[in-house]
């Protein structure tokens, strides 16, 4: 199991970075309002206000889940962060339509948390081999 794990600099790396896409996030929902070309989950003319919030929750949600997931170096981030970039470039294919701009700015925000889980690949813990003896030196 200590074999999937990310290193502690490869895990506060990743945390570091889903925690920036987070507050990234924020300024592209914000920013849509305020041109007047919302993001999908932040359109409070085509949802109510209630989904609206479950689906803010969701998104900042996603990105502070892999966050504190990879902090905490739990098992298989790299996995769960990689999962998260391709939801992550599914929303901006979503955008393209109705707020082309927010989908460039998510897409490329997107294609960043893929590279950064590409890079945390290189993280995983490897089994430690050198207190191994051999037998018939």
């Amino acid at each position: 199991m200590a074999r999937s794990r990310l290193t502690i600099g490869w895990a506060r790396t990743v945390a570091a970075g889903w925690a920036l896409m987070a507050i990234c996030l924020a300024c592209v929902g914000a920013s849509s309002q305020i041109i007047g070309r919302p993001t999908w989950w932040a359109d409070d003319e085509r949802w109510s206000t209630v989904l609206v919030s479950i689906f803010v929750v969701l998104v900042f949600g996603a990105a502070t889940a892999v966050a504190v997931w990879a902090l905490f170096r739990r098992p298989f981030t790299p996995l769960i962060s990689t999962t998260g970039a391709v939801l992550l470039g599914a929303s901006a294919l979503v955008d393209i339509d109705t707020s082309p701009g927010s989908a460039v700015v998510t897409g490329a925000l997107a294609a960043s948390a893929l590279l950064l889980s590409i890079g945390s690949f290189s993280g995983i813990e490897r089994p430690d081999t050198s207190s191994t003896s051999v037998v018939g030196d």
